[in-house]
């Protein structure tokens, strides 16, 4: 009369699921206890928690990824309605599984099954018992520990108390204790306690000492907020916690506009105190170079101030000294992206026999070649983005005179940094190289409107842009003038400018402001020089090249600005070879230069169907 399993039947009008006959004669949790599904219930929870502790366990012991254990966690889920499933449909019998539908329903019950089940939950319960008492006593054992390891660079910023007339400024109070957090946590060398963990502490008796020992910081800040309308009083003070020493104490008396000063002027106090880099501007300069080690960041700005001073005294013996110190920095930090960048530009400038920076003694150029290839490699592996990766592959590009791979790399570039002039003045120099004349101006034009960076020199732009778009270049002179710009390159390269333009009385200022910059003597030559032959003044201009010793590039721009071009032609033969062909290929920059004169390098320019205008001479050439 009634199915065995699932079957919809019609009783007295009312449609009901039929589970069999044993279900008939027991209600659902009799009928629930009789086929044990309880008991796998418990058994299959106790066993799962312990098979997910001790794949826990064993995941952090072999470094297993997170979703090893996720996976785990999901097929335990999945597989407990599964073993409910299985403890209702099947019952052990003295004859083994049987179905339970398929057993009379007055067939007494085997208690093995039942035995059975308790065992393995007694077992699985003591187990677990077991494992949570060696937990905590492991947790117990360890606290200590870690309570009382402290770092001296660590605080944490508890709320500060609002003393308000009314009582009513604990938000701004909150506000207020939370920015300084922010502040302080921006520090990288710097541990402060979450704000979770020190809020909990509002309104506290504990003593200081045990506050620092719980959160694992050696110092503790607090203070108060009184404010009254508009007026405003701050008191801050930073506490050793050990000691009960204050080491710093400040009371700000100011307008509710200037909080958000106040928030900067305690945190910039309290990581002086705690001996910390703290400026907000300065952080970020640190992690915008790729670095989070305060103590990198500052041999790398070291090394930055003395490559400096090494340009200023034209002193290429120096630049091995700087060298090591930007490898002292990626010593700190290994993945310190900007500082291998700048061994980059260092090393290649060693390799350019015709730098100004160019050092004779010192390394071989096998061992100057591996440091540039070390540096370079490290660059691309350590690059955090697209941008940096690009930059790494541009030089090496240069490097190895694929130079229509360096465009394609700028114009990357260009869409990766937008707003960044220098890579806009590389696509400048790039394009009018490869006679691009239209895309050179708009290259230009975008430099021009990118802002600069601090210390960003403006002379490569001015020195390209010219000859492509003169009455542009003059306009942007003419700004940097009204800016008072301290550049000795601009001058320099403006002077170039200006002679293009016939402006040679005005072009002959920028000499004298060249020189109050700069002490480089083959600058300051090259100027006058230039000056004398605009002038018409050949003689004087011979004169001056006398006393010129040098077999750096500019003996080329010397010999060219003389009239004197076979000299010049046999002087760069010498780099039309595989080490130096890099050097040769930077020549292209001058509208003077015929690289149909040197073999190698125009067989290099025709395998990459690279285009070249007849040369032209400069207009200030000497006319003799």
């Amino acid at each position: 009369m009634l199915a065995n399993i699932a079957r919809l039947d019609h009783f007295n009008g009312i449609v009901r699921p039929d589970f069999g006959l044993g279900f008939c004669m027991r209600g659902l949790f009799d009928e629930l206890k009789h086929r044990n599904v309880f008991r796998v219930g418990i058994a299959y929870v106790i066993a799962g928690w312990l098979i997910a502790q001790v794949a826990d366990l064993a995941g952090d012991a072999f470094g297993a990824p997170a979703w090893v254990m996720q996976m785990l966690i999901i097929l335990l889920l999945v597989g407990l309605p599964v073993a409910l499933f299985l403890a209702w449909a099947y019952e052990l019998t003295p004859d083994g599984v049987k179905k339970a539908k398929d057993l009379p329903a007055d067939m007494p019950k085997d208690p093995r099954s039942g035995r059975m089940l308790n065992r393995v939950t007694m077992i699985a319960l003591i187990v677990a018992v077991g494992w949570l008492g060696w937990d905590k006593l492991h947790q117990t054992d360890s606290a200590p520990v870690t309570a009382t390891t402290s770092v001296d660079k660590s605080v944490a910023v508890l709320p500060f108390d609002d003393f308000s007339p009314g009582g009513d400024q604990a938000w701004f109070a909150d506000g207020l204790t939370e920015e300084i957090l922010n502040s302080l946590a921006r520090t990288t060398d710097l541990h402060v306690a979450s704000r979770t963990s020190s809020f909990g502490y509002r309104g506290t008796t504990e003593n200081l000492s045990t506050i620092a020992a719980t959160l694992g910081v050696a110092h503790i800040l607090e203070g108060s907020v009184r404010r009254a309308g508009d007026q405003l009083r701050v008191t801050a003070q930073l506490i050793r916690a050990h000691d009960d020493k204050h080491l710093w104490s400040e009371t700000f008396d100011s307008s509710v506009e200037n909080s958000i000063a106040i928030q900067e002027k305690i945190a910039i106090e309290i990581a002086r105190a705690l001996q910390t880099a703290m400026d907000p501007e300065e952080l970020a300069r640190m992690v915008a170079a790729g670095t989070r080690s305060v103590e990198a960041w500052e041999v790398y700005l070291r090394a930055l101030q003395a490559r400096q001073e090494a340009f200023n005294r034209v002193d290429g013996s120096a630049f091995f000294a700087v060298a090591d110190m930007f490898d002292a920095a990626v010593a700190i930090d290994p993945t310190f992206v900007d500082a291998y960048l700048q061994l980059v530009d260092l090393w290649y400038s060693q390799l350019d026999i015709s730098n100004t920076s160019h050092a004779a003694g010192g390394p071989s150029y096998e061992e100057r070649r591996k440091r540039f290839n070390d540096a370079l490699a490290a660059a691309i592996q350590y690059a955090r983005n697209e941008t940096e990766r690009t930059r790494a592959e541009m030089r090496k590009a240069q490097f190895e005179v694929r130079i229509n791979e360096q465009i394609r790399l700028n114009e990357r570039l260009s869409v990766l940094a937008p707003d960044d002039a220098e890579v806009w003045t590389a696509l400048l120099e790039l394009y009018q190289a490869t006679d691009q004349a239209e895309k050179a101006i708009a290259a230009g034009h975008r430099a021009i409107a990118a802002p600069r960076q601090p210390g960003e020199s403006p002379g490569s732009l001015i020195y390209n842009l010219r000859r492509v778009d003169l009455d542009s270049t003059l306009r942007f002179i003419d700004t940097l003038l009204a800016e008072d710009v301290s550049d000795p390159n601009f001058f320099y390269q403006a002077q170039r400018a200006l002679l293009d333009a016939g402006q040679t009385e005005r072009a002959a200022t920028m000499i004298d402001s060249y020189v109050l910059r700069s002490v480089d003597e083959d600058g300051k030559t090259m100027m006058l020089v230039r000056q004398a032959c605009a002038e018409g003044r050949i003689d004087d201009a011979d004169k001056l090249i006398e006393s010129v010793d040098t077999d750096r590039a500019s003996r080329w721009l010397y010999l060219k600005t003389l009239a004197r071009d076979d000299e010049a032609r046999e002087f760069l033969r010498q780099f039309d070879t595989p080490e130096y062909l890099f050097i040769l290929a930077a020549f292209l920059d001058y509208r003077a230069f015929d690289p149909r004169d040197y073999p190698l390098l125009w067989k290099a320019l025709q395998a990459q169907g690279i285009k070249r205008a007849p040369p032209r001479p400069q207009t200030f050439t000497c006319k003799r």
